[in-house]
């Protein structure tokens, strides 16, 4: 069964630069991978440092693979200091 995530971000807005810079290799990277079908960053067009990741996966197997690889550990990494408040992560159907 496909996964459907919905990944929001909530950006202090002195990184927001840094931040979507921090996401340019993890979506190529994501893109990349054999279990993605859709991997797309949206930012708010009224509150500027909130942005939201839709993500589809084949299947759990899929998006859990994505999670070890390299590019979202890295990611995870260097992007949680530019954070104002933790990400909210939703999979949906």
């Amino acid at each position: 069964m496909e996964k459907f995530i919905v990944a929001q971000f909530f950006i202090k807005p002195e990184h927001i630069s840094e931040f979507r810079t921090l996401t340019n290799d993890l979506i190529k990277n994501t893109r990349l991978e054999p279990g993605n079908i859709s991997y797309h960053l949206y930012q708010d067009v009224e509150d500027h440092t909130h942005f939201v990741f839709n993500e589809q996966f084949k299947d759990q197997t899929s998006f859990d693979a994505h999670t070890q690889t390299a590019h979202f550990n890295i990611f995870i990494a260097a992007a949680e200091h530019t954070y104002a408040k933790a990400p909210l992560i939703d999979i949906i159907r």
